[in-house]
């Protein structure tokens, strides 16, 4: 009779625990009752109609790119943050106004470069 009651303590304390594939154990009473403690599903759905962008946003937008390649190419500090620019950009991207961005920077760009290659056409060699 105390080999039985041994067996038995064996027999529940092995059905206490189970393991998963990721190491997690649940109790005998998480898997008798089916609960996995799994998560409710989220469900994300999109937007009906498209948000618009302010009626200055591309305007105020490219000042502040525009500001700040000029303090790159100055070597001075940036008004803005770094993170802040890149999502002002990628919103114009998002709503197709890259063409246009492309053309603006690429000026801003020509002029420094037409500046300063005065000073190189100077320089004696």
């Amino acid at each position: 009779m105390a080999e039985d009651t041994r067996q038995d303590k064996r027999a529940s304390f092995s059905a206490i625990t189970e393991h998963n594939t990721n190491g997690m154990a649940r109790t005998s009473s998480a898997v008798a009752s089916g609960k996995s403690g799994a998560s409710k599903k989220l469900v994300i759905k999109n937007f009906k109609d498209r948000p618009k962008l302010a009626e200055n946003y591309t305007e105020d937008t490219w000042l502040k790119l525009r500001d700040a390649v000029g303090a790159i190419q100055n070597s001075t500090s940036i008004k803005y943050n770094l993170e802040e620019l890149y999502q002002a950009v990628e919103n114009l991207c998002s709503y197709k106004v890259s063409p246009t961005l492309y053309k603006q920077l690429r000026q801003v760009c020509e002029d420094h470069v037409q500046a300063q290659i005065h000073q190189f056409r100077e320089y004696p060699f």
